[in-house]
C-alpha cells in the first residue's frame, strides 16, 4: 500500500486524548450525581453521534440540553488539552511519511480554529497540506466537511488512505470512497473496531510497516 496522500485523524489518533475525556465526563457525571465510567466501560459506549454517546455513559438528555452539556465538557477539555502527549512515534512517523513523498492532512470532528490552535502547538503544522476541521463543537459534520477536504486533493479517492481510531472513521472512508485504517486509542476498544471492514493495526508504527516505510524509524 503506497498511497498519494494520507488524512489523518487527530483525536486519539495522533493524540492521546481518551483519558482526558474519561476523566472529564467523569467529573460532568458527578456533577450531577451521577455514576462515574471507566477507561473499559468508557471504549464501549464512546462514538458518533454525540448525543447517543451521552446517553449510554449517563446523561439524561431528556431533562438538560445536549449543546449546552457538550458545552460544559468543551470548556474543561480546552482548558487541559494541553496536558496531552502525542502518540508513540506521531512525529517520526509522519516525517518519515514526508520524506517518502506522501502528502498529509488532518479531518477532525474538532472545531477547526481549536484544531489548528493545538496542531501549532505541537510543532506540527508544516507536516499537513491542510487543517479539516468542523464549524461547532458538537463533534457534527465530519462527513460533509470530508467531502470538501477530498476535492481539494491532487488525488483520485483510491490513491488516499484515512487513518482513524474510531468506526465513525469508516464512515467517513465509506462516504469519501478511501479505505481506511484504524488503530485502537482507547476512545474505543479493539473488539468493537474490529467489528468493522477495515484493517485494524497496533499503532502508528505499525501505519507506517502497512505503508511500507521501513529503515530507522523506530529509532
Amino acid at each position: 500500500m503506497k498511497p498519494c496522500h494520507v488524512i489523518w485523524d487527530w483525536n486519539g489518533t495522533l493524540m492521546d486524548d481518551a483519558w482526558l475525556c474519561v476523566e472529564i465526563v467523569n467529573e460532568l457525571l458527578m456533577r450531577r450525581g451521577l455514576a462515574p465510567t471507566t477507561p473499559c466501560k468508557y471504549s464501549e459506549v464512546f462514538g458518533f453521534p454525540l448525543r447517543t454517546y451521552y446517553q449510554r455513559v449517563g446523561f439524561d438528555l431528556e431533562r438538560e440540553d445536549f449543546a449546552a452539556t457538550g458545552d460544559e465538557f468543551n470548556i474543561l477539555y480546552g482548558q487541559r488539552l494541553r496536558e496531552c502527549r502525542l502518540r508513540e512515534g506521531a512525529r517520526k512517523v509522519l516525517t518519515a511519511l514526508g520524506r517518502s513523498g506522501i502528502g498529509q492532512s488532518l479531518l477532525s470532528a474538532s472545531y477547526e480554529v481549536d484544531l489548528e490552535e493545538i496542531v501549532a502547538h505541537y510543532g506540527l503544522r508544516s507536516h499537513f497540506t491542510a487543517v479539516a476541521g468542523v464549524d461547532n463543537g458538537l463533534g457534527e459534520g465530519k462527513i460533509e466537511r470530508g467531502h470538501r477536504h477530498l476535492a481539494e486533493l491532487n488525488c483520485q479517492s483510491d490513491e488516499v488512505l484515512l487513518v482513524g481510531d474510531t468506526l465513525h472513521d469508516i464512515e467517513v472512508a465509506a462516504a469519501l470512497g478511501v479505505p481506511c485504517v484504524l488503530l485502537p486509542s482507547g476512545h474505543q476498544s479493539r473488539r468493537r473496531l474490529e467489528l468493522g471492514e477495515c484493517t485494524v493495526v497496533d499503532g502508528l508504527f505499525a501505519v507506517a510497516a502497512l505503508l511500507g516505510l521501513k529503515g530507522d524509524i523506530h529509532d
